[in-house]
């Protein structure tokens, strides 16, 4: 991809072309970037946050650390719940996009970590370390973090990211062409090249704590339709293997940030049960 961009690039800059004109692709692509791939779903407020929020009163006590058995259990339950989620938000979506697998991966030197990707054929894939599992020592934090993941699927944070990268490199390759033809030396190919892939590294992280935190809420809904408790599932991030976050280019946000926007969801799952109403994310304005 980055190659086909790079021709582009190549052949609109070796071109006649006004350094008006390619300040105004990269704008165009600028734009795009900004306007394009943002929250799908409203996020609650949680910026500012300086410290941890105290464990949400009663529920189960934490018992101790989850293993595999406990893993299977969980998964069976949040599974069907995230399949038919992402069915809801995507109607019209091949059946293989919503049919997730879920798997736990026994390597030894895998640090604690969960994440989410497709496989050759297009199904949604999530995997938990046995690391992770570990750190882990109630069904509701087991059941959070695999609803999480679902969510970066359902809300297609893997197919953004790709189109910022592509974005990002079009707005520093081509900002840097129309530097070079502006002073008379104009850049060389290796350049634009590195102007790219700096491009595409910045523009990768430009939605990535938005995305942490969206996938925070939509996870707290579907950790509820299931039957777990969300609010009692962030207590995760109080874990020493997943604290911290924050920061201009860090890809995840502060613990606490995450926590009270997770405590904020919780609130609006609990008003919409109340009203009698199945609870649903709020699509962003």
């Amino acid at each position: 991809m980055r190659g086909k961009i790079f021709r582009s690039l190549h052949r609109m800059t070796r071109r006649p072309a006004s350094p008006a004109s390619l300040v105004r692709a990269a704008a165009a692509a600028l734009s795009l970037l900004v306007s394009g791939c943002g929250a799908t779903y409203q996020v609650p407020a949680s910026a500012g946050a300086s410290s941890l929020p105290p464990a949400p009163a009663g529920g189960v006590p934490a018992g101790p650390a989850r293993a595999p058995g406990d893993f299977r259990r969980v998964a069976a339950r949040v599974e069907p719940v995230a399949e038919s989620f992402c069915r809801e938000e995507h109607p019209g979506a091949p059946a293989i996009a919503c049919d997730f697998a879920i798997g736990l991966s026994r390597d030894p030197e895998m640090p604690p970590n969960a994440f989410q990707t497709r496989d050759e054929a297009g199904r949604p894939v999530i995997v938990v370390s046995a690391a992770l599992l570990r750190e882990m020592t109630d069904d509701d934090e087991l059941a959070f973090v695999l609803s999480h993941e679902a969510s970066h699927q359902i809300a297609d944070h893997l197919g953004k990211q790709e189109q910022q990268r592509i974005l990002g490199a079009l707005v520093l390759g081509g900002l840097t062409a129309a530097a070079g033809e502006y002073a008379g030396l104009p850049a060389s190919d290796a350049r634009i090249r590195q102007a790219m892939d700096m491009g595409a590294f910045v523009g990768g992280r430009a939605y990535s704590q938005t995305y942490e935190l969206e996938a925070d809420t939509l996870g707290a809904f579907i950790a509820a339709r299931a039957g777990y408790d969300p609010e009692r599932g962030a207590m995760i991030f109080r874990s020493p293997a997943l604290a911290g976050g924050g920061g201009l280019l860090a890809t995840h946000p502060a613990s606490a940030d995450r926590m009270r926007g997770i405590a904020g969801a919780a609130a609006e799952i609990r008003r919409q049960e109340a009203m009698g109403l199945r609870p649903t994310p709020r699509l962003a304005e």
